[in-house]
Order: C-alpha cells, then sequence, then structure tokens
C-alpha cells in the first residue's frame, strides 16, 4: 500500500460521509423556529402529508446512504482480502457509518444484520461469526491470536460484500411507516447507542464513538421528520429531544476530528461518563415518541406520488 492510495480512499470517503450528514451534525429542521399547531398540522390530511413527506425524505436518505456502503464495502473488503491491512484499518469506521446510519430501520433486515454486523458472544450456537466484527477480529487482533488464512480472509469478505448487496437490494424497495421509524430510531438508542457508549461495539479498533455518530445521525433524521407534528402533539417532548440531541452532538463534535473519532480507549472517563449519560436521557425521550404521536399516525396517509 502506498501513502497516495490510502489518501485517495479516505478522501472519496471524505466527501461521501459530507453529502452524508456527517458533517453538517445536527443543524436541520428542529433547529428552525417550530411551527404553531396551526402551520404544522391545519387538519388531519396536513398531518398525514407531513409524515408523509417526512418519511419521502428517510426513504431517499436510506437508499443514499446504502448505496454509498455497497460501493464502500466492496472497497474494504478487496483491500483487507488482499492483505492490505493499513488500508483495511482506514476504512473500517468510516465505511461503517453509512450501515451504522441505516440501523434506526434494523426490524427491517435483522437477518441480514446478524450476518453483517453480530457480535459473537450473541450469534447462536451453530451460527458462524461473519461480517464487520469478525473481520474487526482478525484486523486487531488479541494477543497471541491466530491470524486468518488468505482463504478465509477471502471467504469472509466476500460474504460480508455479498450480504451488503442484499442489503442494498432490500433497502431500495423500503418504505417504514412513521411509527417503525420512531421505535426503531428509540430501540438504537436504547440498546447499540448504549453498547457503544460502553465501548463494547467495537472492541478491537476501538472505534465505538465513530458507531455512536452514525447511531445519532440514523436517530435525529427520524425526529427532524417528525418534529413538527410532535411539537402539535407535546411541544416539551419535541424541545426536550431538540436539547438532548444538541447536546449529545455536541459531545461528540468535541471528540471529532475530519471523519475520525477519539479511539474509544482515549476518551476521558468523565467524556465517556456524560456520552453514557447523554445517551440514556437520549433513548428514554424517544421512547416516548411513539406514543405521543400516537393521535397523528392514527390518520390515514395518502399514497406517495408515483
Amino acid at each position: 500500500m502506498t501513502f497516495r492510495t490510502t489518501t485517495r480512499a479516505a478522501a472519496a470517503l471524505f466527501a461521501a460521509l459530507v453529502v452524508g450528514g456527517l458533517l453538517a451534525g445536527c443543524a436541520t429542521k428542529s433547529a428552525q423556529a417550530p411551527q404553531s399547531a396551526g402551520q404544522a398540522a391545519g387538519g388531519g390530511v396536513s398531518v398525514a402529508l407531513e409524515l408523509n413527506e417526512s418519511t419521502s425524505d428517510v426513504v431517499t436518505y436510506l437508499r443514499q446512504q446504502v448505496q454509498q456502503l455497497d460501493g464502500g464495502t466492496a472497497e474494504f473488503a478487496a483491500a483487507y482480502s488482499s492483505g492490505n491491512d493499513d488500508l483495511a484499518r482506514a476504512l473500517y469506521a468510516p465505511t461503517r457509518m453509512f450501515y451504522n446510519r441505516m440501523l434506526v430501520v434494523q426490524s427491517s433486515f435483522s437477518d441480514l444484520a446478524t450476518s453483517i454486523d453480530g457480535q459473537q458472544a450473541d450469534l447462536p450456537a451453530g451460527v458462524p461469526f461473519t461480517g464487520w466484527h469478525a473481520i474487526e477480529q482478525d484486523l486487531y487482533p488479541a494477543t497471541n491470536a491466530t491470524p486468518l488464512s488468505p482463504e478465509q480472509r477471502a471467504a469472509l469478505a466476500t460474504q460480508l460484500t455479498s450480504d451488503t448487496h442484499s442489503l442494498y437490494e432490500k433497502i431500495i424497495g423500503l418504505r417504514p411507516t412513521v411509527d417503525e421509524q420512531t421505535e426503531g430510531a428509540a430501540a438504537l438508542m436504547q440498546t447499540l447507542a448504549v453498547a457503544a457508549a460502553n465501548g463494547t461495539q467495537d472492541p478491537g479498533s476501538g472505534s465505538d464513538i465513530s458507531d455512536l455518530q452514525g447511531y445519532v445521525d440514523g436517530a435525529h433524521l427520524v425526529f427532524e421528520g417528525i418534529r413538527v407534528v410532535l411539537v402539535t402533539q407535546d411541544a416539551a417532548l419535541a424541545t426536550t429531544l431538540d436539547h438532548e440531541f444538541g447536546s449529545l452532538q455536541d459531545s461528540l463534535n468535541a471528540q471529532r476530528s475530519g471523519v475520525a473519532f477519539t479511539p474509544y480507549d482515549q476518551v476521558s472517563r468523565g467524556d465517556l461518563a456524560s456520552l453514557r449519560s447523554q445517551v440514556k436521557a437520549l433513548g428514554d425521550s424517544l421512547a416516548r415518541v411513539t406514543t405521543t404521536m400516537a393521535p397523528a399516525t392514527a390518520t390515514p396517509s395518502p399514497s406517495p406520488a408515483g
């Protein structure tokens, strides 16, 4: 591997991540002045149209992320299977960012999630350990670990690429309901985000903070889409979520340099404690959204154009 090759790959990922919203942080609809109940939802049809529009935005976002993930994973897998470990390590966390942003709809691809991103300790007996974390374990081996053979590497790389393309095909045809989005955002922040804040998502690479940013990106996209309706149901909850997303994003920004994040074991105890507290608070608040939105989401949605 040459320095030029690594730099070119990193530059391409940087551009993709900017498009995906990483560097934009949380500056979107929720940062704008809140609309009144009459402006946001002047009747059932208006509410349905608002939610239909927000779902269309989520669909577009998911398609953008899976397209970037499909191409990025192919590049990562090629580097890994060819033994270019430096390039593979450089691509590991930023490529996973595209996947992590889509986990707000993980319930729609739970079978593939196990194969793509399953942790070895969580796998049922007899289920092979594959995907990102199997490769991570080889790229960042524990002391005295036996390296995988070229054949084993090629098999893992091939399956990850194949599974990711299957995910691409599933996401392209997906249109999640509002309840699926809000429930998925809450579940994501209460499970994987908690694990990342505790440093158990990427124990080899230490890229847990990067994973956490991806989860926040996806959850915030859902929130910013439904906020205009949520504020008519519970303005205090909408405002609380504004502050919690903003506070957590500020903490993540403090750990970021470009597209890279501080390795988990280099984050101070105080900063980790703050991240854990913020993740819990945000998860708890998001868990209230689906029920709070029920009167609005009960309104029949118009069929999407086309």
